[in-house]
C-alpha cells in the first residue's frame, strides 16, 4: 500500500517493500538493461545508492517538519 505524504517541494510516496526485494528487482532490471553483466550490476549498485540517499534525504526533509 503506498503512502503519500507532502513536503514543501513535492508529493512523496512511500511504498511498502523489504530492501531484499528492492535490490532483488532492481538487480534483475539492471542485468537486462546492463550490456554486460558487469555493466548491470554497476547499475543496480548506482541505482541503489541513488534511492537510498535520496530516501534518506526526503526523511530528514519530513522530519524537520
Amino acid at each position: 500500500m503506498a503512502k503519500h505524504k507532502e513536503s514543501s517541494d513535492s508529493t512523496l510516496e512511500m511504498i511498502e517493500t523489504t530492501i531484499g526485494e528492492l535490490i532483488e528487482i532492481i538487480t534483475e532490471i539492471a542485468l537486462e538493461s546492463g550490456k554486460s553483466e558487469a555493466e548491470g550490476y554497476q547499475l543496480a549498485s548506482a541505482t541503489l545508492e541513488h534511492i537510498m540517499r535520496k530516501s534518506q534525504r526526503n526523511y530528514l526533509l519530513i522530519q524537520s517538519h
